[in-house]
């Protein structure tokens, strides 16, 4: 896997409030069931109107706290547009699944390396993190699945609802 030297786009960072974060803090921190981070390893999202809450970049996933979580309102060209914070790294792969499944309420992102050596899901890469072409690739595969794995970097599950990802992960770990 490559080694995380920050996000790798441009972020503008607007004003304003997040709102209520508690519904993704417990996410968050029901994660710690399945995930053990050591260090910055993934990342949860959550729509929220027509943007995402995320975690906040180099924030450790199943302990985050409210000034860990930040709003991506929107992508464009390249730029992520923010509230709270620079976003996680991978942000502009979330947003391309967001906008290729209008379904999908959670996603989450996190690199284990046994389970990148068990799972059978649909596999994209090689690609750097962050980079334009991971989120695109990852952006078709989740046209036509809910679990990807991402060659030498992590997997990406996409859920419908809060149960749906718990059923998943059950299955998983």
């Amino acid at each position: 896997m490559e080694e995380y030297t920050g996000v790798k786009f441009e972020t503008v960072i607007e004003e304003g409030k997040l709102g209520d974060v508690s519904e993704f803090l417990e996410l968050d921190k029901l994660l710690g069931k399945y995930l053990n981070p050591g260090k910055n390893e993934g990342n949860m999202s959550l729509r929220i109107g027509a943007g995402f809450l995320i975690k906040k970049a180099g924030s450790r996933m199943t302990s985050l706290a409210e000034n860990d979580v930040v709003y991506v309102r929107k992508v464009e060209n390249g730029t992520v547009y923010a509230v709270g914070g620079t976003p996680s790294s991978e942000s502009i792969m979330h947003y391309e699944i967001y906008e290729k499944r209008k379904d999908a309420e959670i996603i989450l992102h996190f690199h284990d390396n046994s389970l990148l050596e068990k799972a059978e899901w649909k596999t994209v890469g090689p690609f750097a993190y962050g980079s334009i072409e991971l989120a695109k690739a990852v952006g078709a595969a989740s046209e036509i699945t809910d679990k990807i794995k991402i060659e030498m970097h992590g997997f990406v599950i996409i859920a419908k609802s809060r149960d749906r990802l718990v059923k998943i992960l059950d299955a998983i770990f």
